[in-house]
């Protein structure tokens, strides 16, 4: 979609009359219209919110975002999502921005249709009950029992936060036809963005009754999320209850375009938020009580679970980590820090050994040697430990060298007491081992065995895939970039045997 086209333009004024047909037209309006109010919010701390969100587009999708960014395919996406949740907030001392906040969701799901693949996205009872911290943008929200999967922390991202809507409201005093520019981090809070460089967002005072003051606002915002190159324009209403002296009603369109990332496609999506506002006295599902709201995510609580159904595996690594395909026979997940590649990790699915067989550390060893050859300089460790759930780990790390660039690989090889076995490879260049941070060690700890996608049963005499020659296997130990010039990927010689 290309918001410059005539096209794309009447969808979006399309979408905007909608937004403002959607507000009520206040029945009495103060006769002294010109006097001059001030819009002070309360001290509320506790809302229930619902969201819709309506979104269509485009994602673009790269061949290969490590080498270029280039759109390769653009796929259409369609989508509507529905969010039902209580929340309080934590506020700061000086100007009640919302810095943390205790929310639990009644109701969270989306349908979507992106090209003709179909998807239903609802938040699992044990992921619900959640804590986010806004001390910096994008927020960060986890569960306080369980731990989120990939699929359901993407779902949580709304294009306007509940939390910061009031970022909006004029911080003078205001009468009708009164302008204001909100400031760059009240328009960061509300679109959840980590920084604006520049915005022409303008705040009109529409009406002003007994019971409300209406507001419009309208612009353009340039930013950033995560290193991301963001354009998000806007068009909107927002209601400012007098009485319940805060906001109540939002309705928003905005037309979105992010740069392809080197973790996430592009997208050039139109969007349209309804949110309704309402504080409330007591709690229904958070506890009665606040809770104590860490000024900086837990660290521990930071993980995502990251799945492979092809494969039948699942594992909790820190989020930088996503997993970026997942294909019969092999999948790979990808560290991301700030839109900058760390490593990569190639799973790979072994033939299934009979029971009561076992791969000793030597022969493995032994098939990394043969499966790096030239390339490897030499091995650093060589070690047998067992995974959380009593899974055999076998781990080899070696140092080497792909076009003159230092390399270092760890590998890592799974099996469980039925004889199913997943071929891990960690590669990475060699000055990111610091900030690598030992994610071997988690995966090691973190990853098991769950059922297939595919349910057939196979042994050692029945390969997974059609297994390759020793020399396209050769060839397909360089294949995937970790810079522009830099390229190096293994594939295990075990997969032959």
């Amino acid at each position: 979609m290309n918001f410059d086209s005539p096209a794309c333009r009447r969808r979006f004024l399309l979408q905007s009359a909608g937004v403002f047909a959607a507000a009520s037209v206040p029945s009495r309006v103060f006769a002294e219209d010109a006097a001059a109010v001030t819009m002070t919010a309360g001290d509320h701390d506790l809302f229930r919110v619902r969201i819709e969100l309506e979104v269509e587009g485009n994602v673009n999708v790269p061949k290969n975002p490590l080498v270029s960014r280039q759109r390769a395919v653009q796929l259409p996406i369609k989508s509507e999502a529905v969010f039902d949740y209580e929340e309080r907030y934590v506020y700061t001392s000086t100007d009640r921005r919302v810095d943390a906040l205790e929310r639990y969701y009644h109701e969270a799901s989306s349908s979507s249709r992106v090209n003709r693949s179909e998807t239903s996205i609802e938040l699992r009872p044990s992921v619900r009950d959640t804590m986010i911290n806004r001390s910096s943008l994008p927020e960060s929200v986890y569960a306080t029992e369980d731990y989120f999967q990939q699929d359901e922390l993407e779902l949580l991202r709304v294009p306007a936060t509940s939390a910061a809507v009031e970022q909006l409201v004029p911080a003078e005093e205001v009468r009708v036809g009164s302008d204001d520019k909100p400031s760059p981090s009240g328009r960061a809070s509300l679109f959840n963005l980590t920084s604006v460089e520049a915005s022409d967002v303008a705040v009109t005072v529409a009406s002003i009754t007994e019971q409300d003051i209406k507001l419009q606002f309208r612009g353009q915002v340039d930013g950033s999320v995560d290193g991301v190159p963001t354009v998000v324009r806007t068009v909107g209403k927002l209601t400012f209850d007098r009485i319940a002296r805060t906001c109540t009603w939002l309705a928003m369109a905005l037309h979105e375009t992010r740069e392809i990332s080197k973790a996430e496609p592009g997208f050039d999506v139109s969007a349209t938020v309804r949110m309704i506002r309402k504080p409330i006295n007591q709690t229904m599902a958070l506890p009665a009580q606040p809770r104590p709201v860490p000024t900086t995510p837990p660290a521990e609580r930071m993980y995502v679970e990251l799945r492979s159904e092809q494969l039948g595996i699942s594992t909790l690594m820190d989020r930088r980590w996503r997993m970026m395909n997942d294909l019969p026979g092999n999948a790979m997940m990808r560290m991301i820090d700030r839109d900058r590649s760390i490593a990569q990790c190639d799973f790979r699915s072994l033939v299934t050994l009979a029971p009561g067989s076992k791969w000793t550390l030597e022969a493995f060893q032994n098939d990394v040697r043969q499966t790096l050859g030239e390339q490897l300089i030499e091995f650093v460790e060589a070690e047998e430990a067992r995974s959380d759930d009593e899974s055999s780990v076998l781990r080899v790390t070696a140092n080497g060298a792909v076009q003159g660039v230092p390399i270092h690989w760890i590998m890592l090889h799974f099996s469980d007491a039925t004889g199913r076995r997943i071929l891990a490879t960690f590669t990475m260049e060699g000055d990111r081992r610091e900030r690598f941070a030992g994610a071997d060690a988690q995966l090691t700890s973190s990853l098991r065995f769950i059922p297939r996608s595919s349910q057939t049963v196979k042994t050692d005499k029945t390969p997974e895939t059609e297994p390759d020659s020793p020399a396209e296997a050769a060839e397909k130990e360089v294949a995937s970039n970790f810079g522009e010039e830099t390229k190096a990927r293994v594939q295990s010689k075990s997969s032959l045997k």
